[in-house]
C-alpha cells in the first residue's frame, strides 16, 4: 500500500496557523510634536450656551473655529494662559 502524503497539514495544528498582517512599508510614520497650546472655546445655539478648555495645536483650532461659525450663532475659539484655565470646564 502506497503512503499519501498532504502538502503543508499537520494533524491537530491549530497553533501552526500564522495570520496575515498587513504591511505598510511603503508609508512613514510622523511622530505628532506639534506644540498643544490651552483654548477657550464658546459656542451658542439659541438660548444653548457650550463653554470648555481644550488642548490642541493651532490648526485644529482653525478647523474647529471654522466649523462651529458655521453651524451656530455665536462662537468663539481663543488661545487662553493656562493659569487662567478652569479646571471644571477642562476637557482632556
Amino acid at each position: 500500500m502506497a503512503m499519501i502524503k498532504y502538502p503543508g497539514y499537520r494533524k491537530n495544528a491549530q497553533g501552526q496557523k500564522k495570520g496575515t498582517v498587513p504591511r505598510f512599508d511603503n508609508r512613514v510614520v510622523i511622530t505628532y510634536n506639534k506644540p498643544m497650546q490651552y483654548y477657550y472655546v464658546m459656542c451658542q445655539r439659541d438660548s444653548l450656551i457650550h463653554r470648555a478648555y481644550v488642548q490642541l495645536d493651532p490648526e485644529s483650532a482653525d478647523i474647529l473655529h471654522d466649523h462651529l461659525e458655521s453651524t451656530s450663532d455665536v462662537c468663539q475659539v481663543c488661545p487662553v494662559a493656562k493659569s487662567s484655565i478652569d479646571p471644571d470646564l477642562l476637557i482632556k
